[in-house]
């Protein structure tokens, strides 16, 4: 199973009802899991040291994030690069584990990548240094496009809302690395060993979770408690309705799992 996090299994690192022992019921029934999660700013020990504090049984092993799928991504092309990376930390700290070099912003014109993504500390330097490396000829990385992200009070901008900045500044489409993207699906089928015949892709989100799902050729499930709520439903195109509609995971798991 290839599970999201956010708005799926917690909302602002607050669990979704019924999520804990649904996750922790799958471990126990041998159902494999790996998270996968278009947050740009977290690490999987990080995403697993949170998970235990809630009480779900995990290890660092069953996630990837999409900083680590970018990284990967830069790796697979261009083997160590130099990176200036637009978005959080967690893409920092996996691109500099691969041994990319991981640019100041006044070093933009050394860039060979641009990934950008969710940023706290977004600023007219970054806005800058990001426009001049990519019209400078600077592989222009998107961590994922969604516009929006569920946070505890309510949405809160998604990295999409940064990756059209520079879109939009300098006409040159991203690479999309995280959620649609079959770069990181891939990524996720690869560590499960399994073929998408094999999986079940579950998320809140139909532009992304879904979309996914159905990209690689998977069976996909949407969870209603995080973007995607029920009054959605009927304006769903054909090509994304998922395989099955859930309110929540302890739903999932009662419905496929007993």
């Amino acid at each position: 199973m290839i599970m999201d996090l956010d708005g799926c299994v917690y909302r602002d690192y607050v669990p979704t009802e019924g999520a804990v022992e649904a996750l922790n019921r799958l471990r126990r029934l041998g159902v494999r899991v790996i998270y996968v999660t278009n947050n740009p700013e977290t690490t999987s020990e990080e995403l697993a040291e949170r998970l235990h504090g809630l009480g779900v049984e995990c290890s660092p092993e069953d996630f990837i994030t999409v900083g680590e799928a970018a990284a990967s991504y830069i790796y697979s092309r261009s083997g160590t690069s130099r990176v200036l990376v637009i978005a959080g930390d967690g893409v920092k700290k996996y691109c500099m584990r691969m041994g990319h070099r991981v640019l100041d912003m006044d070093e933009w014109d050394k860039a060979e990548y641009v990934v950008v993504g969710f940023d706290r500390e977004i600023n007219y330097q970054k806005l800058v240094a990001g426009l001049r490396a990519i019209l400078n000829g600077a592989i222009f990385i998107g961590t994922n496009p969604d516009a929006v992200h569920p946070g505890k009070n309510g949405l809160e901008p998604g990295s999409g809302a940064f990756v059209i900045m520079f879109e939009y500044m300098t006409g040159v489409k991203p690479i999309i690395v995280g959620k649609p993207s079959k770069i990181i699906m891939e990524q996720a089928l690869k560590k499960l060993g399994m073929s998408p015949e094999e999986v079940l892709v579950v998320g809140d989100r139909v532009d992304t979770d879904v979309r996914a799902g159905k990209l690689v050729g998977a069976d996909t499930a949407l969870i209603l408690t995080g973007i995607t709520r029920e009054k959605d439903l009927p304006n769903i195109p054909p090509e994304l309705r998922p395989t099955y509609v859930f309110r929540n995971l302890r739903e999932l798991v009662e419905s496929l799992y007993t």
